[in-house]
């Protein structure tokens, strides 16, 4: 069941951040957008684009804390205001509630492995190798 519950977890993430990516870049490339991306705006959008590519990235990897400071950083800002939108652009302050929910799951339920089994993981890949050369 754990196993289940942490990988509903990491498909929300995944599927939020790269469902948020595509509306961003939906958003932005459109040539009648809902909104307007002049200045800063086009700044922004493309920093919530990034956003989503680390939302990605960090689902992937079961980090809870990044997702959680990802929703943060991108729903309160600009998720909440698209969420009063009457447009398509709802859908995005929608899929940033998913960073959260894949965060809380990553945060809550760790991956289950025994450190034993960690430690053999990062020595196959090399990285254990890295860490003892300080």
């Amino acid at each position: 069941m754990r196993k289940a519950i942490q990988l509903f977890g990491k498909f929300t993430g995944v599927v939020a951040g790269v469902g948020t990516c595509a509306c961003w870049i939906i958003a932005m490339w459109m040539p009648a957008s809902p909104l307007a991306f002049t200045g800063i705006a086009f700044f922004v959008a493309l920093l919530m684009l990034i956003f989503s590519i680390i939302a990605v990235i960090a689902s992937l990897q079961g980090h809870g804390i990044t997702l959680i400071v990802l929703f943060v950083a991108s729903f309160f800002p600009i998720g909440w205001f698209l969420l009063g939108s009457a447009d398509w652009v709802r859908v995005i302050g929608l899929l940033n509630v998913g960073y959260l929910i894949a965060g809380l799951v990553a945060w809550k339920m760790p991956d289950s492995r025994k450190p034993k089994e960690v430690k053999e993981a990062k020595e196959k890949s090399g990285t254990e190798v890295l860490e003892n050369h300080h």
